[in-house]
């Protein structure tokens, strides 16, 4: 009997837990930067690029929910977002990831359910996961790598 299912980059997807969905790699800022960075979820359990999502022909669509991850709520004076990475104890860059790649429907930090049609049967669709850093201080930052783990969940 085969069962519904799906794979995120090569790791298999019936009842898995673990599986690395990949990183927001948002590159490397002088301290002192200032705008809006962006990064596309890349490099999950299947290697390099894009994170991907495979499905069965019978499944449609997907129920994705994103955590606040570690650091909800901080960060608010040097920038925009419902999350934030850590640096040490007290230093947070604050951002926010969203369900589509213009960024306009963001996941909530409650980690409720968006729910994301599949573009057809048998076509790889990109991880619904986007993120973006608005920093809006011209305030410099403390050197060094920013970082924070969200939990993702996948249902169908």
């Amino acid at each position: 009997m085969l069962q519904a299912g799906c794979i995120v980059s090569g790791a298999p997807g019936a009842g898995s837990t673990g599986v690395n969905f990949g990183t927001l790699d948002f590159g490397t800022q002088p301290a002192t930067f200032t705008g809006i960075l962006a990064a596309t979820a890349s490099g999950g359990a299947g290697g390099a690029g894009a994170t991907q999502i495979f499905c069965s022909p019978d499944v449609t669509s997907l129920s994705i929910t994103v955590s606040g991850g570690n650091n909800a709520g901080q960060g608010g004076s040097v920038g925009m977002g419902s999350r934030a990475m850590k640096l040490g104890t007290s230093s947070y860059l604050p951002y926010e990831v969203y369900s589509d790649v213009a960024m306009t429907n963001a996941y909530p930090t409650s980690a409720s359910a968006v729910g994301v049609t599949l573009p057809g049967t048998g076509v790889a669709l990109p991880l619904p996961i986007y993120g973006r850093i608005n920093k809006t201080s011209p305030a410099a930052l403390s050197a060094g790598t920013y970082t924070d783990v969200l939990q993702v969940t996948l249902a169908w």
